[in-house]
């Protein structure tokens, strides 16, 4: 044998690295491809902040604002700014009422005396438009 044909063979031979294999998709692709049952979720879910009731997010009343500006009830959830959720039931925004109108509570969300002011708004949009 000659000396180009010894290198030719010892060509074949070597390789500089194996063969590749067909790569397989992400878990997560694959899933999301399939249709996984996570995909079928109803809608984004809100926490009451005075009960800790877990609902969907137009089930719950909405109060609007920015902390150290100012809060509003928003029920229909369409004003920008973060977003204090309650249950519609009257016990959690009674008591949430109660709560805001102690310094302690206020300062939770950074309200100060608007925290007054937005209990007598809450109150208020509870009783039908009347201060009690």
């Amino acid at each position: 044998m000659e000396r180009w044909q010894m290198r030719a063979k010892l060509s074949r031979r070597r390789r500089a690295c194996p063969p590749k294999r067909p790569r397989r998709k992400a878990r997560w692709l694959r899933r999301r491809m399939e249709g996984s049952p996570r995909s079928n979720a109803s809608g984004p879910q809100r926490t009451c902040v005075q009960c800790g009731a877990v609902r969907e997010k137009g089930g719950l009343f909405r109060i609007a604002g920015k902390p150290g500006v100012g809060w509003t009830p928003d029920p229909g959830g369409k004003l920008p700014g973060r977003g204090i959720y309650l249950c519609p039931v009257g016990e959690c925004v009674d008591r949430f009422a109660a709560r805001i109108r102690t310094p302690k509570g206020g300062a939770r969300w950074k309200m100060g005396v608007a925290g007054k002011e937005l209990a007598d708004r809450l109150a208020a949009s509870r009783h039908g438009g009347q201060k009690t």
